[in-house]
């Protein structure tokens, strides 16, 4: 069988894809918010604080913060956890219900 390629190669082939995926990859989380209908303003106020025209007490900005405006709620997502976290802890102090943090 002339074809068929050598199993040393299939595992590097493998080892330099994961090596080269690590390398340009970096961890994301993600919290979904619930909300009612009085609470709709929550993604314009978070997009204004991306990129730097409001503040939230107590929560550092999040330059790569990233949101999605759903039915029920909307999901925020970025790299540095510990905002995250105090992203939740605010929604949770306004009294929104939230997911935990995957």
């Amino acid at each position: 069988m002339p074809n068929k390629p050598s199993e040393r190669r299939v595992v590097m082939a493998k080892r330099v894809a994961r090596e080269w995926l690590s390398s340009r990859s970096s961890p994301e989380y993600r919290i979904r918010v619930y909300h009612n209908q009085d609470c709709t303003n929550y993604v314009n106020l978070l997009r204004a604080f991306r990129d730097g025209h409001r503040r939230i007490a107590g929560v550092q900005p999040i330059p790569d913060l990233g949101l999605q405006n759903e039915l029920g709620g909307f999901t925020v997502w970025s790299s540095d956890y510990k905002s995250l976290e105090t992203l939740k802890v605010f929604f949770e102090s306004k009294g929104m219900d939230t997911s935990w943090i995957w």
